[in-house]
C-alpha cells in the first residue's frame, strides 16, 4: 500500500473525531441552528404542585391524576365562547391524530371563571373525557402556569406533570398535532 492511501484511510477516520472533538471542546463556541418544534420550549419545564381542584360534576381532580398520561391543556382567562369551543374542537382533533396513541393523552380546559352547566355539556359532547377545571378553585393551577395565566393558550404536560410546551391561542393545531406526535414516539414505551 502506498503512503497516499494510508494518509487517506487515517483522514477519513481521524476527521470526524476531532471536528467532533472541536464542537464539543470549550475552543468553540457552537450551537446548533435550530429546533423542529413549534411550540415553545417550557424553560425550565414547570413541575405542577400538587393540587385539588373540584370539577363541574363533582369529581376531585388532583396532581396524580395527571400521572402516566401527556396532557393536552388548553387555558381561557375569559367565559368559553363559540372561539373557545371551536379551539377545544380542535384540541380533541389533535389527540384523536395519535391513533394509537390516542389513550397516552389526556384532554383538559381550564377557566377563571366557573363553568356553566350547558358548556360542561358542550364540551363533553366533543369529548366524554375532557377534565373541566374553572372556578375560584382553579387558581392553584392556573397560577402555576408559564405565563401567570394571563393569556389563552395550549399547553403539553408530560406524564410527570411537567408543563414542556407551550402555544399561542392562535397557533395551527397541526403545529400541535406534529410536536405531540414526536413526543409519543420518542417516549413509547412498549
Amino acid at each position: 500500500m502506498n503512503r497516499i492511501a494510508i494518509v487517506a484511510v487515517f483522514a477519513v477516520f481521524l476527521l470526524p473525531v476531532i471536528v467532533a472533538t472541536l464542537m464539543h471542546s470549550e475552543w468553540l463556541d457552537w450551537q446548533p441552528g435550530g429546533t423542529r418544534n413549534h411550540g415553545d420550549l417550557v424553560r425550565p419545564v414547570v413541575a405542577l404542585e400538587p393540587f385539588r381542584i373540584e370539577t363541574p360534576g363533582g369529581t376531585v381532580v388532583a396532581r396524580d391524576d395527571l400521572l402516566d398520561r401527556w396532557q393536552l391543556l388548553y387555558y381561557q382567562p375569559h367565559a368559553c365562547d363559540d372561539a373557545c369551543m371551536e379551539n377545544l374542537y380542535w384540541l380533541r382533533q389533535v389527540r384523536r391524530a395519535q391513533d394509537r396513541h390516542q389513550p397516552d393523552v389526556g384532554l383538559m380546559f381550564l377557566t377563571r371563571l366557573p363553568v356553566s352547566a350547558e358548556t360542561a355539556a358542550a364540551i363533553a359532547e366533543l369529548a366524554d373525557d375532557f377534565v373541566i377545571l374553572g372556578g375560584p378553585g382553579a387558581e392553584a393551577l392556573i397560577s402555576q402556569l408559564p405565563d401567570d395565566g394571563v393569556n389563552a393558550a395550549y399547553y403539553i404536560a408530560d406524564p410527570m406533570a411537567n408543563i414542556i410546551l407551550r402555544f399561542d391561542e392562535d397557533s395551527d393545531p397541526n403545529h400541535i398535532r406534529r410536536d405531540l406526535r414526536r413526543l409519543l414516539t420518542w417516549t413509547q414505551r412498549d
